[in-house]
Parts: C-alpha cells; structure tokens; sequence
C-alpha cells in the first residue's frame, strides 16, 4: 500500500511539472510589436512601415501594411493561430498595394505559428508565409 501511494505521488508530481513546462514554453506574442521582415520566403523591403501587435486581452491585431493601418481579430490554442475580420483602411499609396494585400492574403491564409530566436513566423497549410522580427518599443 506504501508504494502504491508513493506511485500515485510521483505520477501527480511529475504530471504537474509537465503541464508548467508546457505554459512555460508557450511563447508570447502580445505585447511586442512584429516587424515584417518577409512574404512568401521573400524579403519584404518595407522598413519599419509594416507590423502588427497582438492585444492578448480582446484578442486582436492592430498594425501597419506600409501605407494603410490593418487590424483583426485572432484566435490563437497552442501554436494554432487564425485571423478573422481583417479589415484595413483605404489609402491608396503607389508601389504598395500589392504588397499590401500580400499581407492581407498571408494573415487571410495563416494556421500556425512559431517564434524562434526573437523571429516569428507565420504558416498556412504547409508554407512559410510571413516572417516578422520583435521590435523593442517604447509603451
């Protein structure tokens, strides 16, 4: 009987260990803005103009899409990560709309996530869509 109750002990301690680790892994994505660095596997060449931040509490994006101001809502479980509503103002700024709806189209289009070395990166299905760096900025 004593050892099955030092089993059960040692099954729940390391149950919880594992689910901290995993809550402990799960990066952040609020809170910090994204830099857009490429569409596509292709370097963006925007600058600073494109980005998106990520408010955890209403669950949803604001940024820029080089010209015109971009904002969603996101729903995010584990390292799934969807984008609905997107919606954008309406400037029209030479050379940029197409690149602009890239952007559209890509977060249109996204289903997973991954953050590595400070770089996240967006996924469809299967390809590489967006890739963004985190910017530190002043609140």
């Amino acid at each position: 009987m004593k050892a099955f109750r030092i089993i059960i002990l040692s099954l729940l301690f390391f149950s919880g260990c594992r689910a901290f680790n995993e809550s402990a892994d799960q990066p952040e994505l609020a809170d910090v803005q994204w830099q857009l660095l490429a569409m596509n596997q292709k370097p963006a060449d925007l600058g600073n103009k494109a980005f998106i931040r990520f408010n955890d509490k209403d669950r949803k994006i604001a940024g820029k899409a080089a010209c015109n101001s971009i904002f969603a809502d996101y729903e995010l479980t584990g390292n799934k990560l969807s984008f609905a509503d997107i919606g954008s103002t309406k400037m029209y700024c030479e050379g940029l709309m197409d690149q602009e709806n890239q952007i559209i189209t890509n977060l249109e289009k996204t289903r997973r996530f991954e953050i590595k070395y400070g770089l996240l990166y967006l996924y469809g299905s299967d390809d590489l869509l967006l890739t963004f760096k985190k910017v530190n900025t002043d609140k």
